[in-house]
């Protein structure tokens, strides 16, 4: 049986998140099929390939001028936790519901509930990739979207987004000041976030 997550804070859901024994139960009713058909999202996922890498060349152009306070440090575990606690804004408007079809439809990514749960005023969605496989690895990694290929998110301003067991972890760059010590990080700024 699958967890009500809406009725969950975002620091039990971080929780959840971080645990090590093993997936997280499918929805109920199993993970929904996609109503776009392979021979269109494939196709659509080559086409924006190159403007997600320029993307990220141009974010690594500008991090290699402005250091981020922390350095990543460690390897992926596969544990996939990651990959089961993605959160993004509920479809409200045009804006978020055109973002929440390119991500269950083109993306691949799954409601865990279909209810939103309120975090500060903002409705927001537990969602879980479809491509993950059983030993942790991503099925698509070739074609995985931007959020996947960003995390571990370690930005120039603001905590690192690094959940607990992953096996990454965030070293201060100035061994004597830690400006976003982990343990007063907030939930939110730990879960692999949709923006």
């Amino acid at each position: 049986m699958s967890k009500n997550y809406s009725e969950m804070t975002p620091e039990d859901i971080l929780k959840e998140a971080e645990r090590t024994d093993g997936q997280p139960p499918p929805p109920d009713g199993g993970i929904p099929k996609q109503r776009l058909p392979g021979w269109i999202r494939w196709p659509v996922r080559v086409l924006f390939i190159p403007f997600i890498l320029l993307d990220l060349t141009a974010q690594r152009l500008v991090k290699f001028f402005i250091k981020t306070p922390y350095r990543q440090m460690g390897k992926c575990k596969r544990r996939g936790n990651c990959c089961y606690f993605i959160i993004m804004p509920a479809p409200s408007n045009w804006m978020t519901k055109l973002n929440y079809f390119w991500q269950t439809e083109i993306n691949g990514f799954y409601a865990r509930d279909s209810n939103p749960i309120e975090v500060e005023g903002e409705r927001l969605m537990v969602m879980g990739c479809r491509y993950l496989q059983k030993n942790g690895s991503c099925g698509h990694h070739r074609l995985r979207p931007v959020v996947c290929r960003e995390w571990p998110r370690i930005e120039c301003f603001g905590p690192p987004g690094i959940l607990k067991g992953c096996g990454y972890h965030a070293k201060p760059r100035d061994k004597n000041f830690d400006p976003f010590p982990q343990k007063n990080t907030e939930a939110k700024s730990k879960l692999n976030v949709i923006k």
